[in-house]
């Protein structure tokens, strides 16, 4: 991968670009894969797995001699969630009431990069929702909620999210850049975001910003249903359940408007 920054390190690139290969549906990898897939030679790769394998951030099968991420992993992700502790235990008792309601499952997301990472969730996982898991992530663009957090970044932010490859899940995907700016505008306008079928056809999401006392959206809430579920009027009323729970966590946190 050609460097564009001066300042970033390839090698610190290449071994971060390494770690995201790992996913639910690839958790194992071999070396030949890893190095086809970064598009660097084997002994490059092999030299990144060596020190990723020496701090405990990959470990590799003695039988299979397949690599997997490694308990450094764990113990990072402990601590991301650690750190949303406070957000968790304030919207525990809104969504935990939400979910009730509803019957519908509920998440708490946040932004990272170009991906929304679900730090809590209240419901029971559905067997068509891949990433129904705290520290599951998606792609901001193709998701509501993710599409929400996008609505209310800087325009260096969402620019730097667009400009990168924008893959159709289905084919209600949006991918053309400019399109999705217009999108974004219109959520941000609107103050939630209904998304049926854009990443997983069979689902779709109802999504609402959580603020801090400054105003500043620091996550998002979520509700996931079945798409059959999602008809015309159940989607207007779950939509005010939605946004009235998003403000009330919000006023957890100080936010009074």
């Amino acid at each position: 991968m050609k460097q564009t920054n001066p300042q970033l390190l390839s090698s610190v690139t290449n071994a971060l670009r390494l770690l995201k290969l790992f996913t639910l549906q690839t958790p194992e990898k071999r070396l030949t894969e890893i190095a086809r897939e970064l598009g660097i030679g084997k002994s490059t790769a092999s030299r990144l797995l060596s020190t990723l394998l020496s701090e405990g951030f990959v470990y590799q099968d003695p039988v299979t001699h397949k690599y997997r991420l490694g308990q450094r992993i764990v113990t990072l992700y402990h601590t991301i969630l650690h750190s949303h502790l406070d957000l968790q235990e304030a919207a525990m008792p809104v969504i935990e009431r939400l979910a009730a309601e509803t019957s519908e499952d509920l998440r708490i997301a946040v932004l990272e990069e170009n991906e929304i990472v679900y730090i809590h969730q209240v419901g029971t996982r559905n067997p068509l929702d891949e990433e129904a898991f705290s520290g599951g992530r998606a792609p901001a663009f193709a998701t509501g909620g993710g599409k929400l957090l996008l609505a209310y970044e800087s325009e260096s932010g969402i620019s730097k999210v667009l400009s990168t490859p924008l893959k159709r899940y289905t084919p209600l995907t949006r991918t053309d850049p400019g399109e999705l700016r217009d999108h974004l505008k219109v959520l941000r306008k609107q103050g939630y975001c209904v998304s049926v079928g854009e990443y997983r056809t069979a689902l779709g999401s109802i999504s609402a910003p959580i603020r801090d006392a400054s105003g500043h959206v620091i996550s998002v809430l979520t509700l996931i249903a079945a798409s059959d579920r999602l008809g015309e009027k159940r989607i207007s009323l779950l939509t005010s359940k939605v946004v009235k729970a998003a403000k009330e966590i919000s006023r957890r946190f100080g936010y009074l408007k």
